[in-house]
């Protein structure tokens, strides 16, 4: 059994990790992937192994992880000198990989990381079963927010994340509007949160009379998602982020498998997805969009709230301080009113259509 290159297919690596080691996490470019996998580097730091992390998304986030040696995201020119001064390279996945290194251990690789279970489930089997980590071993990835990011939650207020890193797994845009619409009437805050660059694309939002938020830092963006209720959106590093933050989640999924493995593994959340009509793995990624209803959305937030009614996470339109507010401008005009002149003729290709 051998480890020597990054290309290799291993079972489990052919001697567990010693204390005082020093080892490499090369993070993903990906936010969800980066979070679970501090799972792995947390476990490994608290059994004594030196642990120095590559990552843009963690360096950004650096206030946010005490404790971790955290560097940028490796370049391939200064990768091979960076690397040898290291025993072990760790990563996600093959894709991930930069420079070479004669102990270079993809865990992807490893039949352990590709179960269909909660991929947080799944760290800790890495930990325990791959990397020879003994008990105790904790779910938890290090995160701890900064002193200077507390502030009261506003506990009405529901995030919706409208986008994801592969256009086919979102939701129409016209539903999470009709979703956004409902839980108002609900006496909910929506809120939508997208990247800078989708800013222009998803404009109309502030047209229906919703809020349209971006931060070009994760840091920042992690500061104002602590404060969220709940949170709403589809399967994306986002979810994970809200979800790690401490706020209930509900992630929308293409097929069980998907929800199964990625939904949001730290605060309460529930992972869903439609109706199993259409057969075939192809079929149900092209059609899960038009088949998820807004009801079933609606009351996986509902059930959500239930759950944690009773726990400091809970949330609901009960903590909003009075009536909603009406959607739109100008200010005077009644929502209903103002609904009803509501049409889908916006400009940008994420305009919700009928």
């Amino acid at each position: 059994m051998s480890s020597k290159h990054c290309g290799v297919a291993i079972k489990q690596v052919p001697y567990p990790i010693q204390r005082g080691w020093s080892v490499a996490f090369v993070m993903s470019p990906r936010i969800g992937d980066t979070l679970i996998s501090m799972v792995v580097a947390n476990n490994l730091a608290r059994h004594g192994v030196d642990v120095t992390l590559y990552s843009d998304h963690l360096h950004d986030m650096r206030n946010w992880f005490p404790g971790f040696r955290i560097e940028p995201a490796l370049r391939p020119p200064q990768a091979p000198a960076e690397l040898a001064r290291h025993d072990i390279v760790l990563h996600a996945y093959e894709s991930d990989v930069v420079g070479d290194h004669p102990r270079c251990w993809v865990m992807d690789r490893w039949p352990t990381y590709r179960q269909v279970k909660p991929m947080v489930d799944i760290q800790l089997e890495i930990c325990r079963e791959c990397l020879g980590l003994p008990d105790p071993l904790t779910r938890e990835n290090g995160l701890v927010p900064p002193v200077d990011a507390g502030g009261d939650k506003v506990r009405n207020r529901v995030v919706i994340h409208p986008t994801a890193s592969d256009r086919q797994k979102q939701w129409l845009p016209r539903r999470f509007r009709e979703l956004a619409q409902v839980l108002h009437g609900q006496g909910y805050e929506p809120c939508f949160v997208v990247e800078p660059n989708e800013r222009a694309e998803w404009a109309w939002v502030e047209k229906q009379g919703f809020p349209l938020v971006s931060y070009a830092a994760l840091d920042d963006l992690a500061r104002w998602l602590t404060k969220a209720g709940v949170f709403v959106g589809n399967d994306s590093g986002i979810a994970h982020l809200a979800s790690n933050l401490g706020v209930p989640a509900v992630s929308l999924a293409m097929r069980p498998r998907i929800a199964r493995r990625w939904a949001p593994g730290w605060a309460p959340s529930l992972a869903i997805t439609p109706p199993p009509v259409m057969p075939g793995r192809w079929l149900r990624e092209l059609s899960w969009k038009y088949l998820l209803s807004v009801r079933k959305v609606e009351r996986a937030v509902e059930a959500l709230r239930r759950r944690v009614m009773n726990t400091p996470l809970a949330f609901g339109a009960d903590f909003a301080g009075g009536p909603p507010a009406p959607l739109g401008r100008p200010a005077n005009t009644p929502a209903s009113t103002m609904l009803s002149t509501i049409t889908d003729r916006l400009p940008g290709p994420h305009q919700p259509t009928p």
